[in-house]
């Protein structure tokens, strides 16, 4: 038994080392300028054994978004509960910015890479953004509302994509700041 739960941790480390590797080389040469050898060169493991753990580049930048796309699923079921009152805005710009600032790399990747925003799993989550926005602004939204929104979005996504910054630190503060936005306070 030991030899079959072996075997398995390592297809497991595998996969992970093959989704790790394809993130730092889509986020260096982008998703269309990485190929399949790429992937597996620097990895030292052969096609066959990438495509034994995904049927194709695609599926390997599925495994990559697949948090980040699980996670804004969750918060979106979580946000429909919630109506429309300044408890419930913090609370989401809140939930928002723990979303991003868990797989912050991930996002940074899709929101960079066209070719990424245009794949299926780039469009749900862009699907996704749209939701989360369509709550922020609310029902029958003014320009201002838009404006708002889209400024309160903005400081939690460029406060976390600064490099060397603890996102935990200052998450008090950059939540507050959105919430501020989209309250006018």
């Amino acid at each position: 038994m030991p030899a079959v739960e072996t075997a398995l941790q390592q297809r497991a480390n595998t996969k992970n080392q093959i989704l790790e590797n394809a993130r730092e080389l889509f986020a260096e040469h982008g998703y269309d300028g990485t190929s399949i050898r790429q992937l597996t060169a620097t990895l030292n493991i052969t096609p066959a054994a990438l495509y034994y753990h995904f049927a194709s580049k695609n599926d390997v930048l599925e495994g990559i978004a697949a948090k980040l796309h699980d996670g804004s699923d969750d918060l979106l079921k979580r946000i429909s509960e919630f109506d429309q009152s300044p408890k419930s805005m913090r609370e989401a710009l809140s939930q928002y910015y723990d979303l991003l600032a868990d797989d912050i790399h991930v996002f940074r990747l899709v929101y960079n890479d066209a070719a990424i925003q245009h794949s299926p799993i780039g469009q749900r989550l862009r699907g996704q953004a749209r939701d989360f926005y369509a709550y922020l602004v609310g029902p029958d939204p003014s320009v201002e509302d838009r404006m708002r929104a889209a400024g309160a979005v903005g400081i939690i996504r460029l406060s976390l994509e600064q490099r060397g910054v603890d996102p935990g630190k200052y998450r008090e503060v950059v939540v507050e700041r959105a919430f501020r936005v989209m309250s006018d306070v």
